[in-house]
Parts: structure tokens; C-alpha cells; sequence
């Protein structure tokens, strides 16, 4: 592809990280393990400062599936507005990544919007397949509209469901999940640069197939770990967000995509899907992006951040 493409101030930025951004991909297909303790290892050594107005805590709840202890990472400010409620889900292809990665991310969004985040420590594959992931987010879920009120002292009616890249795809499938339990708590659903669907055929996955920080071999790999071999190419319920029959029954959408990302044309097919139902939904391609373009410090992650305070809570 032509590198000129992206954004100069992004470009600068990513070239002046001091360590390596890329995935061995070898390691990705065939020790995932590896590059878990990998990124688990750098996010301890490497902890973000906690404001002192605001209070982190971890609670533990069971899993319907089988009992496990699943963590639940909760941000509450002080002078917390209790009808603010955010269910986040990091990213990290389904593989990698734990809540603390983007504490500084939600540290801003507690403080600036005066929110309380439950961020799930789902589990990971390839050790923990689809629908291990999914019914995480699920139960979380549950767990929020059953007992936050008493135990965090917030307000389950109007949850926001928020995820990025496989986080996304997380977070629309659990809203999906929602709809179809007749659950109506989740009232918007923002998906940053999410995942929609493991066809792997799009004019902009065909496309990106060696750009930087995320291209369609990782995304291939993501797939193969979270569906299994013998689940890889199907179209599976909360797997394929696109084989789903109630897209009139989902709450307010809020899509981000990047125009130079393998995942673009998903987010905007999934866009296209909710318009059709009637749902409303807003969808931004930001010119000049990259996959996790808001990790790196330039102007257009700070539009970025006025964009996402802005809509998390606006209905």
C-alpha cells in the first residue's frame, strides 16, 4: 500500500515509540502463550498512574458456563454520576491484553464524564474458545443489572456497552445476546474499529494485507485461535455479528472506523445492517487512521477523544 496514506502526525508519532509494535507472527500462529505473559509482563511493568479521585477496584463473579472466577476491573470517581455506566471490553485479537492496558484511556473517561467502568477481564483464547469470551461479557452484564445498584450504587437502566477491535466485536455480540434475552438495559453501543465477522473477503481486508499494527494475516490468526479449526469459516450466532435476525431490536450505534484498516468495510456492512433496521446509528471513517491509531499522542486522537466524550452518553 501506499504509506503516504496515513495521517503525517500519527505517522510521527508511531516512528518515535521506543520499542517494537508488531506481532511475531510465527508466535502468533503457533505460541500465543508466549506473547500473553509477553503483553501481561509490560503492562505491570509499565502501570499507569492512578488519579487519587478515582477508585479501582476488582470484583469477582462466577461464571454461569462453568463457575470460573471472572474479574470484573471497575473505575468509580468521586462524584460519580450514578446513570452513567459504561461495560467495557479491551481488544487484543481475542489472544492478548488485560483491562490495565488502557488505564490511562478509562482514568479519562471516569474523570472527564463522571462514569463508572466495569471492564471485563474476559478470557482468552486459544485456551478459552468462542463462546467462552462472549458469555464473560454476558454474565457481567447480568451481574451489572442485578447487583451494581447495591454494590457500586449506580443505575443498570441505560447502559453503555463499549469495545475496541475484538473488544468490539465482544460488545456487539453481548448486545446482540441482550436483544435476544429481551434484555433492554443496553441504550447505546459505541464499537471502536470492531470486528464483525471472520469471512476475511472485504475490498479493505483483501487490501491491507501488510500495513502496520494490524493486517489480515493477524486478523486470520485472531480467528483461527477464538473459532478453532474446525469453526474458522462459519458463520456462527455472536461470532458472524452479520447472521443475526433482530438488528431492529438493538439499541443507538455509534461505529468508528479507519480507512486504513483490514477491519474498515466490516464496520461500515455492520453500519449499513442497523440503518436498514431502522436502528440509529452514527458511523465515522477517520481519514488517515490506523488499526489503534488513538494509542499514539497526535491531533487526531484528540478529536477522536472529544468525538467518544461526546457520544458515550448522548442519546
Amino acid at each position: 500500500m501506499d504509506f503516504n496514506r496515513i495521517n503525517s502526525d500519527l505517522k510521527n508519532s508511531i516512528e518515535n515509540v521506543p520499542y517494537s509494535l508488531e506481532i511475531d507472527g510465527n508466535l502468533f500462529l503457533n505460541a500465543p502463550e508466549v506473547i500473553q505473559q509477553e503483553r501481561k509482563e509490560f503492562t505491570k511493568a509499565h502501570p499507569f498512574k492512578k488519579p487519587d479521585h478515582i477508585v479501582v477496584q476488582d470484583i469477582f463473579i462466577p461464571s454461569s458456563e462453568d463457575g470460573y472466577e471472572i474479574r470484573l476491573h471497575i473505575y468509580q470517581p468521586e462524584g460519580f454520576n450514578r446513570d452513567r455506566v459504561l461495560l467495557y471490553f479491551h481488544g487484543g485479537g481475542y489472544v492478548f491484553g488485560l483491562p490495565e492496558q488502557v488505564d490511562d484511556h478509562m482514568f479519562e473517561i471516569a474523570d472527564t464524564l463522571k462514569a463508572t467502568i466495569i471492564s471485563v477481564d474476559y478470557r482468552l483464547s486459544p485456551q478459552y474458545r468462542f463462546p467462552i469470551p462472549v458469555l464473560d461479557g454476558f454474565d457481567a452484564l447480568q451481574w451489572i443489572i442485578k447487583y451494581s445498584d447495591s454494590k457500586l450504587g449506580i443505575n443498570s437502566d441505560r447502559i453503555t456497552v463499549f469495545g475496541a477491535s475484538a473488544g468490539g466485536h465482544l460488545a456487539a455480540a453481548v448486545t446482540q445476546m441482550a436483544a435476544d434475552h429481551n434484555i433492554k438495559n443496553i441504550e447505546h453501543q459505541f464499537l471502536l474499529y470492531p470486528v464483525i465477522h471472520n469471512r476475511l473477503n472485504t475490498p479493505s481486508m483483501e487490501e491491507f494485507t501488510d500495513i502496520p499494527l494490524w493486517n489480515k494475516n493477524y486478523a486470520k490468526t485472531a480467528w483461527l485461535h477464538f473459532l478453532g479449526k474446525e469453526n474458522k469459516d462459519k458463520s456462527i450466532p455472536y461470532s458472524d455479528l452479520t447472521y443475526f435476525n433482530n438488528f431492529s431490536k438493538l439499541p443507538q450505534t455509534t461505529i468508528v472506523a479507519c480507512e486504513l484498516d483490514p477491519l474498515r468495510d466490516e464496520g461500515i456492512e455492520y453500519a449499513q445492517l442497523l440503518y436498514k433496521a431502522g436502528v440509529k446509528t452514527e458511523l465515522w471513517v477517520i481519514p488517515g487512521a490506523l488499526h489503534v491509531f488513538d494509542l499514539f499522542d497526535s491531533p487526531m486522537k484528540d478529536e477522536y477523544n472529544m468525538f467518544l466524550m461526546n457520544r458515550l452518553f448522548n442519546s
